[in-house]
């Protein structure tokens, strides 16, 4: 297996993500789809494959503290509920050089496997404490398409690239 991977590796096309997860022995199934910008457009798709469809929110506080939660599509996130336990200030959504900087990816297609490329350890982790013993849906670095992998591998492969995560809570209560 390669030792690591860097930004670069995936800018010149000489690895890609697929390569990596078969790597770590990460099992997967691919879903090629028209490109997926939003939840809106996501209305648009039928995702036939088996698992918890994912959205991804990269925030941040007034700080510079930076955070990245998975949690279920189809529900509302808690930013206040977010904030206090990743232990940061008032939220707001990154903007797209700050997603750039941090996570090597634009919108439309952030991803929990974009962690790989925050070598410097900036951006706190949190999953939604759904999605334990089940599979989740995340786009492979790019939006026009969509895998399904165990939660435990996803777990896994954020270990690899030295993150940790924070299990919980993130959904506005009705």
């Amino acid at each position: 297996m390669k030792a690591g991977y860097s930004r670069e590796d995936f800018n010149d096309g000489t690895s890609d993500i697929f390569q990596v997860l078969d790597d770590l022995n990460i099992r997967f199934e691919i879903q090629e789809h028209k490109a997926i910008f939003s939840e809106e457009d996501s209305k648009d798709v039928e995702i036939l494959l088996k698992g918890i469809d994912v959205k991804n929110l990269f925030v941040r506080d007034k700080d510079g503290n930076y955070g990245l939660v998975s949690m279920d599509l189809h529900k509302r996130a808690d930013l206040k509920k977010i904030a206090r336990t990743f232990g940061f200030g008032r939220l707001s959504f990154c903007n797209p050089d700050e997603l750039m900087q941090h996570l090597n990816i634009t919108p439309g297609s952030v991803s929990p496997l974009c962690i790989m490329f925050d070598t410097e350890g900036q951006v706190k982790l949190m999953f939604d404490e759904n999605f334990e013993g089940k599979n989740v849906i995340i786009h492979p670095l790019r939006n026009t398409a969509s895998i399904s992998l165990s939660f435990e591998d996803l777990k896994r492969f954020a270990e690899y690239f030295k993150h940790d995560w924070i299990m919980a809570d993130v959904y506005k209560t009705e």
